[in-house]
């Protein structure tokens, strides 16, 4: 048996023996590992929202030098509103590819825990380590609170620091890729 991983007193284990690349470990490290700086960090959030009206968010986001910007937006719900004005701040075109939410205790003050998976709109290309195939980034990101619409701008913001920090540290790695075509 191998240790794969460790999370609070639970072990990941595998029975099956795999070799392990250097690329396996530089998707690794570069998906769940990578903590970018903060680039966006929320810092307030009001929405507006209920059965007799579009739902509206106002959010105000810091940047790394400390600037604040503020955004409004209208949307189909609380949460599509908030990640529309966040959009309209951070100025880059994102597809939500995977939104999850989970209640992390128990009760009517639960704090919630939610999941997103994104994807720019020019997205960036990696070579999957186990094909060698060109796949589209994916960046996720995770947010916590006792609001759930604050806890899924939490998580989206954290996604698209990660997606920012991606393209700042590897600022000509998509375009730079050679395609090849396939010999007949």
């Amino acid at each position: 048996m191998v240790v794969v991983g460790e999370s609070n007193s639970t072990i990941v284990s595998c029975t099956r023996w795999r070799r392990v690349t250097d690329a396996d470990l530089v998707a690794l490290v570069s998906d769940e590992v990578f903590q970018p700086d903060v680039v966006w960090k929320l810092l307030d959030l009001q929405v507006t929202c209920g059965t007799l009206g579009l739902s509206t968010a106002t959010v105000k986001l810091i940047d790394a030098d400390g600037r604040e910007h503020v955004a409004c937006s209208v949307g189909t719900g609380p949460v599509d509103s908030a990640y529309k004005a966040v959009d309209l701040i951070i100025k880059e075109s994102v597809s939500l590819l995977e939104y999850s939410m989970n209640a992390v205790t128990e009760g009517i003050d639960a704090i919630a825990m939610t999941r997103v998976l994104i994807r720019a709109e020019k997205s960036h290309l990696s070579t999957h380590a186990l094909t060698g195939e060109l796949v589209h980034r994916t960046f996720s990101g995770t947010g916590a609170g006792m609001d759930i619409v604050v806890s899924s701008v939490k998580a989206y913001v954290s996604a698209l620091n990660k997606m920012l920090g991606f393209k700042e540290q590897n600022p000509t790695k998509a375009s730079s890729i050679k395609r090849t075509p396939a010999s007949s």
